[in-house]
């Protein structure tokens, strides 16, 4: 696992396991590109064993044969697009993995895992990447862009940026925090119209319109002292986690809290 960048601690931990010793059933927690899959594919190499990567669209016959597989190999799991109804399917699978199974489970947050397969599992927490790791990829010479690095702590969610639209992501948040206390419900609701929450490329992605709105609404206060500013970036914070949620639909979440943006410029008008 030498080659891998950032995660020291993570690795040096996983590095410590041998066959013999490694936990049956793991749990893989980060954000979006913090390179869980990747880390996952080096502890197969380092346990010198197959991995095997499973997704929502695996059958119940396919699980029983690789119950039965005679060999040892590492199950990779992503959860991140599995809703808690569809991991019913994965329980008996995690539950008692056989004697030639390790199992690891993929996803960024805790939210809507089954309290029955989050305690079986040994969790390993992925940290955030700072400015410097992020630039030991050689990939990333050609980002520089003060925005880019503040709405990104990890290698994956900066090569997902659409450069076309982070600019009009950047300027609609600047329009929203210096105006939306003026503007009239009608417009505020508009801004949906500008958020892809599906498969519009050419418009803002949802989860990068909200990172920009966090680091826009933050920056502002600090600059200014603008109570407006201030009250948005609390809103933001204290519903990250339900932004995060998968089993929340991007449009409901979006109108959500647009009627909510309505509500916090009121008090500011």
């Amino acid at each position: 696992m030498e080659n891998v960048v950032g995660q020291e601690k993570l690795v040096k931990a996983l590095e410590s396991y041998t066959i013999q010793t490694a936990p049956r059933t793991m749990l893989f927690l980060g954000e979006h590109g913090c390179g869980k899959h990747w880390i996952a594919a080096s502890f197969a190499e380092h346990l010198d064993i197959d991995a095997e990567f499973i997704d929502k669209q695996v059958t119940t016959e396919k699980l029983v044969e690789y119950y039965q597989y005679p060999l040892q190999r590492l199950y990779v799991i992503d959860l991140t697009e599995i809703d808690p109804k569809q991991q019913n399917k994965f329980l008996k699978f995690i539950e008692e993995p056989s004697s030639n199974m390790y199992i690891i489970l993929i996803a960024e947050s805790e939210i809507g895992i089954l309290p029955t397969i989050l305690n079986r599992c040994k969790k390993f927490i992925f940290e955030k990447y700072t400015i410097d790791q992020l630039k030991e990829f050689g990939w990333m010479s050609k980002c520089s862009d003060e925005l880019m690095y503040s709405i990104c702590s990890t290698p994956g969610q900066i090569i997902d940026i659409n450069m076309d639209t982070l600019e009009d992501a950047y300027n609609l948040c600047e329009t929203i925090v210096t105006k939306a206390p003026k503007a009239k419900y009608s417009n505020i609701i508009k801004i949906s119209t500008k958020i892809n929450c599906g498969n519009d490329f050419k418009k803002i992605d949802f989860d990068i319109f909200f990172r920009v709105l966090i680091y826009v609404a933050f920056t502002n206060y600090k600059e200014t002292g603008n109570g407006f500013s201030f009250d948005l970036y609390k809103y933001l914070i204290e519903r990250q986690a339900k932004r995060l949620n998968k089993s929340i639909a991007k449009e409901s979440y979006l109108l959500s809290f647009l009627d909510n943006l309505w509500e916090i410029a009121q008090r500011w008008n």
